[in-house]
């Protein structure tokens, strides 16, 4: 009797990681996955090889934008990209950081790292 009850315990406590957002899984070769969840950039930082690809997706409950604030290369702006829709890519040709914001939330700050 306590063996059953060991192992019905031992089932009932099973826990699985929750699914990433459509577009937030871990990007492949030289690209990198960047979201937009609670008004953040999820990482905020990320690394790419020079001629590397950074795709933001919004699965935000709100509209965002990809803007460049300062860094080499040239600017870039998404536009407002959509509350739960928007997706937005840009290739990296150039090494150093590049910072960058939502125009419509200025506090949501991100940076890519062209090495």
């Amino acid at each position: 009797m306590l063996i059953a009850v060991a192992v019905c315990a031992c089932g009932g406590e099973e826990k699985r990681a929750a699914p990433a957002a459509a577009g937030c899984e871990q990007g492949s070769g030289n690209t990198v996955n960047v979201c937009m969840k609670e008004i953040e950039y999820v990482p905020k930082s990320v690394t790419v090889p020079v001629g590397g690809k950074v795709v933001w997706t919004n699965t935000d409950q709100v509209p965002h934008t990809v803007t460049k604030d300062r860094g080499p290369g040239e600017d870039f702006d998404s536009k407002t990209m959509p509350a739960g829709t928007g997706k937005f890519e840009r290739t990296f040709p150039d090494a150093g950081t590049v910072d960058y914001i939502c125009t419509i939330h200025p506090n949501q700050l991100g940076k890519v790292i062209v090495e």
